[in-house]
């Protein structure tokens, strides 16, 4: 039998594992997804999508 340690660090490191798990870098947008070319302030551009124009219910009060 495992000992409460050896189970506490067993958990631990798969925990570790599953958390490490994954892929770093931009998100990757469905197929079909509308882009934008977008222009940073240090004056290079960059494609994002196009965000839906979705009015919010308080937006007519902030305007």
């Amino acid at each position: 039998m495992l000992t409460r340690a050896a189970a506490l660090a067993l958990i631990v490191a798969t925990a570790t594992a599953l958390a490490a798990c994954g892929k770093k870098g931009d998100p990757e947008y469905p197929s079909g997804t509308q882009m934008e070319k977008r222009t940073q302030p240090d004056g290079s551009t960059v494609e994002k999508p196009k965000r839906p124009d979705r009015p919010f219910v308080l937006d007519g009060l902030l305007n």
